[in-house]
């Protein structure tokens, strides 16, 4: 069984939009409703599994190392739109944090090496659906596609806790692009308690230098909370991240068996 497997940087970056497309536009024979981690495994069979779990940035690198069978996709969004972005569950608070960033983005410059390890960045996505297709496509050589991304919105149908997670369900667009603009107070709140990510943004074209750290020079920091605890404790770490060999054990052994019954 292939699998392939949405990540993000973080939550709010675009993962439940991709594996919707994904499911909807490519002939995927099995996916679930919302979001499984790694872990998972589908009471029937199949033959292309598509999973997707935003946080499991902690766990996939052991299981792509040793699965000739897994695919990783890896959305990676502008992480000042990320912290801003709300969520239907909860709209009264800001949803995530830049302790995702801050974490992460270290793991993706890591791992972008890998042939199995597939980075998209979310504003390519939105803006050029398409391509953006064309592009896993090319990576993950079983995908057949039946529709466009672009068209997604015309045959999908998403779960409830999908609708949710995409406020709205409509065409795939760029709109959300940029939106840190209009809530600088959250971003002087995050950056002064997380540090400077400008050399990140520069790195992915975000910014070209650091001139647009001056935008949040005469505003008052957010003082409100997040959804998310603002910091990974290293109990929080442990427990996310215990299983990881485990499971790359099983898919190693699991690998193992099929290779001894062809030879």
């Amino acid at each position: 069984m292939k699998q392939i497997h949405i990540v993000g940087t973080g939550p709010r970056t675009g993962t439940t939009l991709l594996a919707e497309a994904m499911s909807t536009c490519f002939n995927i024979d099995l996916s679930t409703e919302h979001e499984d981690n790694l872990f998972f495994r589908p009471k029937k069979h199949a033959d292309i599994l598509l999973t997707k779990h935003p946080a499991d940035l902690f766990v996939i690198w052991p299981s792509l190392i040793v699965d000739p069978e897994l695919y990783v996709i890896c959305l990676i969004r502008d992480p000042r739109d990320s912290v801003v972005s709300r969520h239907n569950k909860n709209k009264t608070v800001y949803w995530s944090t830049l302790r995702y960033w801050q974490y992460f983005y270290p793991q993706v410059q890591k791992y972008q090496k890998h042939p199995r390890f597939i980075p998209v960045i979310y504003e390519d996505f939105v803006k050029k659906p398409d391509e953006i297709q064309r592009q896993i496509q090319s990576q993950i050589p079983c995908l057949q596609s039946n529709h466009l991304f672009s068209e997604y919105h015309l045959h999908a149908n998403p779960s409830e806790e999908s609708k949710k997670a995409l406020k709205e369900f409509r065409p795939i667009d760029a709109k959300g692009i940029g939106n840190w603009q209009n809530h600088l107070p959250r971003i002087k709140q995050q950056i002064q308690l997380h540090g400077d990510i400008t050399p990140s943004l520069i790195d992915l074209g975000y910014e070209p230098d650091n001139s647009w750290l001056s935008q949040l020079d005469t505003v008052e920091a957010y003082q409100g909370s997040s959804h998310v605890e603002e910091y990974f404790s290293h109990a929080e770490i442990k427990s996310r991240t215990k299983f990881k060999y485990k499971e790359a054990l099983k898919r190693f052994l699991a690998s193992k068996k099929i290779i001894d019954r062809l030879v």
